[in-house]
C-alpha cells in the first residue's frame, strides 16, 4: 500500500478524551504498511510517529495532570505512563493507539515551548505488549485448571470435563512410553490393555482449543477482537498439545524435571555383598547399597531387624514399576529355586506385600533348564527383569527382600551376588500414580519449546496458518478486526486521491503480474522430535511442506516462503491396532496346576493372567489339581506345586 501524505489534511490528536493543540505548520507523513496487517510481529506495524505539541494552556494542563509534571522541576515526570489516544486525518485515516511523552522543551528555563511525544498505532501497541510474554504467562488460562485423574481424562472425551465444553481434551499421544496395544500378537511385549503395562494419569497430557489460547492472549493484555472466522465451527476441532517437553505433565513443586524422575532410584552392589547359601523360604534385603541415582532423596538407612539396610521411602501411595538385575549362582544335584520379591513395611515376618511376577522370566528359565538337565549342577546367572507391583505400595516405605521356594527338588543351594560377580542392581523406574489427584495447571503446561514460546509468535503462527488480516477497529478502542485475506480484500473501498497527487512529476506504474513469484511454498517449522527428523531423512523434505509452481506466467520469477511458527509431526502407528476390528484376539492355553501332599504349608498358592488380561489368584489344598486358562505369553505360578501345559486353546475359565 502506498504512502499517503497528510498535506492539506486536518490532523487531530485526542488523548484521554482531550483534543490536544498541534502546530498547524507541521507536516506529518504517515505510512500504513500492509505488512503490519499480515504479520503482527513486524514492528512498527501500523502508525508510529514522533511529533511536537505546542506548550499551550490546554496542553500544559493535560500534561501536568497525566504525567505529574512538576512546575518547579519540569524534567521529572512519570516516564512509563502511556495514555490511550486516537488520531485522524480528515476521517480518511483513523487509528486507535496510545501516546507516550518523550521530553519537555523549555524556553528561558521558565516556560514550556513544546512537548515531544510518540504516538503509536494500536497494532504497534498490541505487538509490543505481547512481545515479552510467553504462553506460560497466560494466567487467564487458569480457568481451565482441574484435578488430574482417570475420571477427568475420560470425561474430556465426551466434552463434559468440568463444564469446559470440550475446550480441554486428553488425546492418546506417545511421549516416550512406547505405546502398544493387544499384547497377544507379540507374547513377549505387554500392551497398554495389560494389567502389567497400563496407561496411567501421568501418561496423558491435555490439549486445548487453539481459539481459547488466541482469546486468552487478547484478554490477558486488555484487548478484544471481532471475527467471523475465529467463530467458525471448524476451529472447534483444532487443538494444541500442552506439551512442555517433559515425558509427563508438569506439576508445581517438583523442579525442572517435574514427575519424570519422581521417586526413581538406582542402587548397585559393592564388593563383598555376597549372600552365601540363602535358605529356602528365608527373605533377605536385596544386597545393594551403592546409591547411583536418587534425585528425590527417597533412600535412607533403617534397621530391618538384622541391621541398617537401605529403606525406600514411598513418596506416594502407588503401583511401582522397576527393574532388577539379579546376579546369583545355583549349585547342587536336584531342584532349582523359584524367586519371589517382597516389599516389607515392618520387621515382622508377615509385614510385607508380595510383588507377583517380579522374577517371571528368571523362574521360567530355571524351570525349563531343570526339565532339560539330569541334575542341577553349578551355574551362575546375571539376568534383568522388569516388574510392576500388582498392588499399591503405601507410605511410609519398604525394604525390598528376596527369597525363593524349591522346585522339583531340594538338593541345591543359592548364592546371591556370588563372590566376584556382585552385579545385582535394583531400580524404581516409574511411580505409576504419581500424577493422580494433583492439580493440572494449564498455564504451566503450555508449550515451551527450547527457550519459551512468545505470545507474539503464537499470534503470528495463527495469522500465517490461516492467511489472516489483523487490523484495529476504527470505532472501538483497543479492539481488532480479524478476518481472512479474501474477506478483507472484498470489503475494500475505492478512494480518490487525485487531488493529493502532483501530476507534474513522473509517475511509474508497475503491472502486478511482474511482481508474481514462480514458486510458492507453505510449511510449518521442522520439529526436533524423532519421527519428524526421520521423515525428513527418508523423504528429503519437511513433513507437511507444500509446493506450488506457476507454470502459466512466463514472467514470474523468484520464490515466496510462508512458514508458520508451529511444528507438525507425522502420526505414528500404534502397534496392535487396526487389525480386524481394531483389536487382536488373544490366544489362551490350558494349564493343569497340581498341589502334592506333604507340602510344608497349608495350601499351594497360585496366580496367572487370564484371557482378559486380569491377574487371577487362588489356592489349592494338598493332593488336588485345577485346570486354568492363561493368556499366551504368560506363565502361571504356584508355590510348592507343579504346572503342566496341556497345549489346548481355551477362551475362559475351565
Amino acid at each position: 500500500m502506498a504512502n499517503r501524505t497528510a498535506k492539506a489534511f486536518t490532523f487531530r490528536l485526542v488523548a484521554n478524551g482531550t483534543q490536544l493543540d498541534t502546530f498547524q505548520d507541521e507536516d506529518i507523513t504517515i505510512s500504513d504498511n500492509v505488512t503490519g496487517l499480515f504479520d503482527v510481529g513486524e514492528l512498527p506495524s501500523d502508525f508510529t510517529r514522533q511529533i511536537l505539541l505546542p506548550g499551550t494552556k490546554k496542553n500544559n494542563a493535560f500534561f501536568e495532570h497525566v504525567y505529574d509534571i512538576s512546575v518547579v522541576n519540569p524534567f521529572l515526570w512519570k516516564t512509563n505512563a502511556k495514555v490511550d489516544a486516537y488520531f485522524d486525518f480528515d476521517g480518511i485515516y483513523v487509528s486507535q493507539g496510545y501516546m507516550q511523552l518523550n521530553s519537555v522543551n523549555l524556553l528561558e528555563n521558565n516556560w514550556v515551548e513544546s512537548y515531544e511525544v510518540t504516538i503509536y498505532g494500536l497494532l504497534s501497541s498490541f505487538a509490543r505488549d505481547i512481545n515479552k510474554s510467553f504462553l506460560t504467562d497466560l494466567t487467564t488460562l487458569s480457568q481451565y485448571n482441574h484435578t488430574s485423574s482417570i475420571y477427568e481424562i475420560k470425561q474430556s472425551w465426551s466434552g463434559s470435563l468440568n463444564q469446559f465444553d470440550g475446550d480441554i481434551v486428553y488425546p492418546m499421544v506417545d511421549y516416550g512410553k512406547g505405546i502398544r496395544y493387544q499384547e497377544g500378537f507379540k507374547s513377549e511385549v505387554a500392551g497398554i490393555n495389560s494389567f502389567f503395562n497400563p496407561m496411567t494419569v501421568q501418561d496423558f497430557k491435555p490439549a486445548i482449543r487453539v481459539k481459547k489460547v488466541f482469546d486468552a492472549i487478547f484478554e490477558e493484555f486488555g484487548y478484544s477482537y471481532e471475527s467471523q472466522f475465529m467463530s467458525s465451527s471448524f476451529l472447534d476441532d483444532v487443538y494444541m498439545l500442552c506439551d512442555n517437553g517433559l515425558e509427563t505433565p508438569f506439576y508445581a513443586g517438583f523442579g525442572d524435571n517435574g514427575l519424570d524422575t519422581f521417586g526413581q532410584v538406582i542402587i548397585g552392589s559393592v564388593t563383598g555383598s555376597t549372600i552365601t547359601a540363602l535358605p529356602a523360604g528365608q527373605y533377605v534385603t536385596l544386597p545393594v547399597s551403592n546409591i547411583e541415582f536418587d534425585p528425590n532423596s527417597t533412600l535412607s538407612l533403617e534397621n530391618d531387624g538384622t541391621g541398617d539396610k537401605l529403606f525406600y521411602n514411598s513418596l506416594k501411595n502407588s503401583n511401582y514399576e522397576g527393574k532388577i538385575n539379579l546376579s546369583f549362582k545355583v549349585y547342587g544335584t536336584e531342584g532349582v529355586p523359584q524367586f519371589f520379591l517382597r516389599a516389607y513395611y515392618g520387621t515382622g515376618s508377615g509385614d510385607y506385600q508380595s510383588i507377583e511376577f517380579a522374577f517371571d522370566n528368571i523362574n521360567t528359565l530355571l524351570r525349563e533348564e531343570n526339565s532339560q538337565n539330569a541334575s542341577t549342577g553349578e551355574k551362575s546367572y546375571n539376568i534383568e527383569e522388569t516388574f510392576i507391583t500388582d498392588t499399591q505400595l503405601f507410605e511410609p516405605g519398604y525394604w525390598f527382600k528376596i527369597g525363593y521356594t524349591q522346585y522339583n527338588g531340594t538338593l541345591f543351594d543359592v548364592d546371591i551376588n556370588p563372590t566376584g560377580e556382585e552385579k545385582t542392581r535394583f531400580q524404581i523406574t516409574n511411580v505409576l500414580q504419581a500424577a493422580d489427584f494433583r492439580i493440572m495447571d494449564i498455564p504451566s503446561n503450555m508449550p515451551y519449546g527450547e527457550t519459551g514460546i512468545k505470545c507474539i509468535d503464537f499470534i503470528k503462527g495463527i495469522q500465517k496458518k490461516y492467511n489472516l488480516v489483523i487490523y484495529p477497529s476504527k470505532t472501538k478502542p483497543k479492539t481488532f478486526i480479524v478476518e481472512t485475506f479474501n474477506d478483507w480484500y472484498k470489503t475494500g473501498e475505492i478512494k480518490d486521491f487525485n487531488k493529493y497527487i502532483d501530476i507534474s512529476k513522473k509517475i511509474t506504474v508497475t503491472p502486478a503480474n511482474n511482481l508474481a513469484v514462480n514458486e510458492l511454498n507453505f510449511q510449518d517449522k521442522l520439529d526436533n522430535d524423532y519421527i519428524s527428523q526421520q521423515f525428513k531423512k527418508k523423504n528429503n523434505r519437511d513433513y507437511g511442506k507444500q509446493y506450488y509452481q506457476d507454470t502459466t506466467n512466463f514472467f514470474s520469477q523468484g520464490k515466496f516462503e510462508v512458514e508458520t511458527t508451529f511444528s507438525s509431526s507425522p502420526l505414528r502407528y500404534i502397534n496392535g491396532t487396526g487389525i480386524t476390528g481394531s483389536a487382536v484376539q488373544n490366544d489362551c492355553y490350558e494349564y493343569e496346576l497340581f498341589c502334592p501332599s506333604g507340602i510344608s504349608g497349608d495350601t499351594c498358592d497360585f496366580g496367572y493372567i487370564n484371557c482378559e488380561g486380569v491377574y487371577t489368584f487362588g489356592s489349592l489344598p494338598p493332593d488336588s489339581n485345577e485346570v486354568i486358562c492363561a493368556r499366551a505369553g504368560t506363565t502361571p505360578m504356584i508355590t510348592y506345586g507343579t504346572i503342566d501345559s496341556l497345549g489346548t486353546l481355551c477362551t475362559g475359565s475351565i
